[in-house]
């Protein structure tokens, strides 16, 4: 039987709108963020986290937004 997950994912505070943001692992806090991706990607590597999952917050207008994939 699986255990069920009881935490909740950090909310992505306004100053993330319109950036991409890196998520650790269990998708509980994000550890890093730029304007580009090829820059937040430069960023994970820079500060050595592992198994990050990359997200593009929409606009602070935008209501609703979209994907996010494992990097």
């Amino acid at each position: 039987m699986s255990e069920l997950k009881t935490e909740t994912p950090q909310t992505v505070p306004i100053e993330y709108a319109g950036k991409w943001i890196a998520w650790s692992d269990d998708h509980m806090r994000i550890v890093a963020s730029a304007d580009r991706l090829a820059d937040l990607h430069r960023e994970v590597e820079r500060i050595g986290e592992k198994d990050v999952w990359y997200d593009k917050v929409p606009d602070a207008n935008i209501r609703f937004g979209g994907a996010a994939f494992r990097g």
